[in-house]
């Protein structure tokens, strides 16, 4: 996982991944602070615990965009509801 990282305030960050899915460069800002955002993505990296055990505050599209470099629009694309 190739993670960048820059600080928009206290507590956001943008984060740009490139997505399994497309290989395009990915973006999406999370509100955490970026020293907290550090700390837990070493944890989470570490001892293999799962990310909404180490990302509590993230919703399921921000973690999804962690572990896959995904945009909920991509995730939408790949996997479409059944009408």
């Amino acid at each position: 996982m190739h993670v960048q990282m820059k600080s928009l305030s206290d507590d956001t960050v943008k984060v740009s991944m490139v997505s399994k899915f497309s290989g395009k460069n990915n973006t999406m800002e999370l509100p955490i602070r970026p020293m907290e955002f550090h700390r837990l993505v070493s944890r989470w990296k570490n001892t293999g615990e799962y990310i909404q055990d180490v990302f509590p505050m993230l919703n399921e599209d921000e973690r999804e965009f962690l572990v896959s470099g995904m945009t909920p629009e991509e995730w939408d694309a790949c996997f479409p509801e059944e009408a």
